[in-house]
């Protein structure tokens, strides 16, 4: 067939310009269209059109294929067609461009078909083509073939015209891919030619990165390892820089002219968890992230101190460990921690991690040094506060220290097994005669990005409580642990439960190997029993009316027992060895309890006439995860909530109130009402999203304040405070919500309240400063090279939560406050520790927050002595006075 693919260097931009669109593979844009010296990126070297012989060929082909599709026929006529052929190579690729699903060909598409039996042709005939097959033709064909959208015809493509033995004539291809901003192209053809050695990671990893493209990441560094360390290694220094993470990558966009970057991703936070992710994924050493594990380390001790000194959940050796851990032999931790614990105002505690760490005086915090130069003062003081903390208490009453439950059986019936005649005891009598078990697992948390290794596994009969030390025993006997699944864990005949288990199961598949067990037979998981109970059956246990709390075990035993448990070893060093006797005692009664609870609940429902065994065996035979139901959006369940008409209990104080003398909590659902009742100068705790309703509770009666919720959280918590004190709101618009709050408790707010709080922690009390006392700080802080980001660095997106606009919540980042008198305490700069950069009462001073233009600007700045967040004076006060609070101010 005369004229069929005579390899003629001629480009058809014209014809390829109707294949242009979003999302190619590159763009022939701008194409040579002369026969001259022309770039790799832009020649085709084939002509694209068919000859009348090929044209009616290929009508009478297309015929055939509509009527057939891929069948015998179709094929062997194209498989004819080809043997003819001066070029089959040229021929192949001029008849799959033509088709008019060229532009999008998919496996079922006619040009996919063509290209597809082109392949199986070639691999077939006898015929010796591969002379045929030219440096231009494999430049033409991938740079016509990038031109749609299916990369499974590109794959095919390089596979058939073996573009990978010349992969370097496509460089400046994949080059130009890059320069077109179609980084996952770039990225695809890099990998499919073996190219990934010849690209950084700017090239296209981090722009990929940037517009939140991860499955295109993760596919190039699936296989590149060079990569995945330089990418981790990048990411990981941009958490040790001084400055916010979206300022230093703002200029590598702008460099590189990134298009649709996802800005919300550009914080610390997320940017951890991206790190934590590729360090999970690849596992990759901790060694390559300091900075993460630095971070992380930061996270954990504020952990650390919330849990001990918020949720009083901590017993002193636990937290003595788990402090240990996190701060390590980091120096700047250690006197981050001094700081931290004096800030939370346990100045002895904070002397002692002084001196446990040598540190130095001159890095203590101001109330750490007066302590220690006169301890007997400050105990005076600390008396002198708890006293007027009782006073203030509603409740008149001293409280009585909280009583647990506890461990039933004699100490004796402890065993600790961590060797293998212990071992090889516990499987051939320690298990004898049983029944029923209950199991529990313990492992260290982990803070860094290495996962939780289990450290110990309860097994708990009714007359003894075997706890095995998987450390020391974990690795080695397979024949025991082999035996042990033989008589406990695929042994249908004992029951074994849990609660809430799945993740201690899958702890002890991963950390036990040697156990085998893959069939869960004879689980029975009381947390979904009490579900069921609870749900189907409405069954009343024996102290409904004491216990309270969601649904966790140590509720549970409350409702069954009486009595809590104590958790205060519950977090503990679980790798220390040797462990404990409290820690030993907490291990044996967390598996003890269970069979405790199970014997109750059975007791319940034999008393209230209900099938227990049945239930049971039940729950047991369907541990198949179910098919979650969709569940209605959260607008839906708004506009069903305001349908149902709850009765709103009147206030008695009816008369008018100033804004500095009412209390409110917030619950969790209404951050942006606390943050805007805080704008207006009232006291507003808001609870971290982390914490249930019980915490507005507490609140409400520890500190008399009012309680702000709504939705079904209204009928909770309407009966745990005095009538009056618990509002529902009714509104979405934040507007609307402010004035419901105001006009029902009758509040005043003037321009003396605004701005008189910090938005962030809630305190009234503020350092004023000079310029230069600012100037001092800045540069006492980057001296110390020890300046955290803020506690409150993560919630940022959280504290934008309700605002109407970013303009508002750009303001708010460096909120202005006015010179006006405000209903402040107002504190000299001699509350300020200059050279430790740090407030009187230990809080860290945000000046990573000062912009450096700022300070030639401004001859006043505020300081929150609580959290150390830093304002200045601005327009912002004006725009809210006269924006979202007028009216409202007098």
């Amino acid at each position: 067939m005369t004229g069929r693919g005579r390899g003629l260097c001629q480009v058809r931009s014209a014809q390829l310009s109707r294949n242009d669109s979003k999302g190619s593979f590159g763009s022939l844009d701008g194409v040579r269209t002369n026969f001259g010296p022309a770039k790799t990126a832009d020649i085709v070297c084939v002509n694209l059109d068919l000859d009348e012989v090929t044209r009616a060929w290929y009508l009478h082909f297309k015929n055939y294929w509509n009527m057939l599709k891929k069948s015998p026929a179709v094929v062997n006529m194209l498989h004819q067609h080809f043997d003819e052929c001066d070029n089959p190579f040229e021929q192949a690729l001029r008849l799959c461009y033509n088709c008019l699903d060229f532009k999008d060909a998919k496996p079922k598409t006619l040009a996919h078909l063509i290209m597809e039996q082109f392949g199986d042709w070639k691999a077939r005939t006898k015929r010796d083509v591969g002379y045929l097959l030219s440096i231009d033709i494999k430049i033409s064909a991938f740079n016509v073939v990038r031109r749609q959208r299916s990369f499974i015809l590109m794959k095919l493509v390089a596979s058939i015209y073996e573009m990978v033995n010349d992969c370097d004539i496509f460089l400046e291809c994949i080059y130009r891919m890059i320069s077109e901003k179609q980084y996952k192209e770039a990225s695809q053809c890099a990998l499919l030619l073996g190219l990934q050695e010849r690209f950084g990671i700017e090239e296209f990893l981090l722009p990929l990165l940037l517009q939140d493209k991860l499955l295109c990441v993760d596919e190039f560094l699936n296989e590149s390892v060079k990569h995945r360390i330089d990418l981790v290694v990048f990411l990981d220094s941009l958490l040790g820089q001084a400055v916010a993470i979206r300022s230093i990558l703002e200029a590598l966009i702008l460099r590189l002219q990134i298009p649709e970057v996802k800005w919300n991703k550009l914080h610390n936070k997320p940017w951890r968890k991206l790190i934590a992710r590729f360090v999970k994924m690849y596992n990759i050493s901790s060694e390559v992230t300091p900075n993460l594990n630095k971070k992380r380390n930061e996270g954990a001790l504020q952990f650390l101190l919330h849990k001990r000194y918020i949720e009083n959940g901590f017993g002193d050796e636990s937290w003595k460990e788990m402090v240990r851990e996190a701060v390590k032999d980091d120096e700047s931790l250690q006197q981050e921690l001094v700081g931290l614990v004096a800030s939370y105002g346990d100045t002895a505690e904070a002397l002692r991690w002084a001196h446990f760490y040598n540190i130095d005086r001159s890095y203590w915090p101001h109330m750490v040094r007066l302590y220690s130069d006169n301890p007997d003062e400050d105990r005076h003081q600390q008396q002198l506060q708890n006293a007027n903390i009782i006073d203030e208490s509603w409740d008149d009453g001293a409280k009585e220290p909280t009583k647990y439950h506890e461990f039933k059986l004699p100490l004796t019936s402890v065993h600790l097994v961590d060797n293998i005649s212990s071992f090889e005891c516990f499987i051939y009598s320690g298990l004898q005669d049983t029944s029923v078990v209950g199991l529990d697992c313990e492992w260290k948390p982990s803070f860094g990005v290495n996962s939780s290794e289990l450290s110990l596994l309860q097994i708990a009969t009714r007359h003894s409580v075997f706890l095995l030390d998987v450390i020391k025993i974990g690795n080695s006997f397979p024949h025991l642990w082999k035996k042990l699944n033989e008589v406990l864990f695929s042994n249908c005949d004992i029951m074994k439960l849990g609660f809430n288990f799945s993740a201690d199961i899958c702890m002890i598949k991963r950390a036990l190997p040697h156990l085998g067990f893959i069939h869960e037979l004879g689980f029975l998981d009381l947390l979904s029993l009490w579900k069921h109970l609870d749900k189907s059956n409405k069954i009343t246990l024996p102290y409904a009316g004491i216990a309270s709390g969601g649904l966790s075990l140590n509720v549970l035993v409350h409702l069954c027992c009486g009595k809590p448990l104590d958790k205060s070893d519950q977090f503990s060093n679980w790798e220390n060895r040797p462990l404990r006797n409290s820690q030993l005692l907490y291990a044996a009664l967390d598996a003890y309890c269970l069979i405790e609870v199970y014997d109750m609940l059975k007791l319940c429902c034999e008393e209230q006439r209900l099938s227990f065994n049945d239930i049971c065996h039940q729950l047991m035979s369907a541990r198949h995860p179910k098919r979650k139901t969709k569940k209605p959006s959260i607008k839906t369940e708004r506009k069903r909530e305001q349908k149902v008409e709850l009765p709103q209990p009147p206030r008695e104080q009816r008369d008018p109130v100033m804004a500095d003398s009412v209390k409110f909590v917030c619950d969790t659902m209404l951050q942006g009402l606390g943050k805007l009742l805080r704008k207006c100068g009232i006291d507003t705790a808001i609870p971290s999203n982390t914490d249930d309703h019980t915490e507005c509770v507490r609140l409400a009666n520890d500190e008399h304040r009012y309680v702000l919720t709504r939705g079904t959280a209204f009928e909770k918590l309407l009966g745990s405070v005095p009538a009056g004190y618990c509002l529902r709101i009714i509104s979405d618009d934040l507007n609307e919500q402010l004035k419901q709050v105001l006009d029902y408790y009758h509040i005043v707010v003037t321009k003396k309240d605004v701005f008189s709080r910090c938005q962030v922690c809630n305190s009234n009390s503020f350092v004023k400063v000079s310029k230069s006392t600012m100037g001092a700080l800045i540069s006492s802080s980057k001296n110390l090279k020890i300046c955290m980001p803020p506690y409150y660095e993560d919630n940022l997106e959280d504290e934008a939560t309700g605002f109407s606009s970013e303009d508002e919540f750009y303001e708010e980042c460096g909120s202005p406050l006015t010179t006006q008198t405000r209903k402040w305490d107002l504190y000299s700069d001699e509350h300020v520790d200059v050279g430790l950069c740090l407030t009187k009462q230990g809080a860290k001073i945000q000046v990573e927050e000062v912009p450096t233009s700022l300070l030639g600007k401004m001859d006043i700045f505020y300081i929150c002595e609580q959290c150390g967040k830093i304002y200045w004076d601005g327009s912002h006060y004006d725009k809210v006075i006269f924006g979202r609070l007028q009216g409202i101010v007098l």
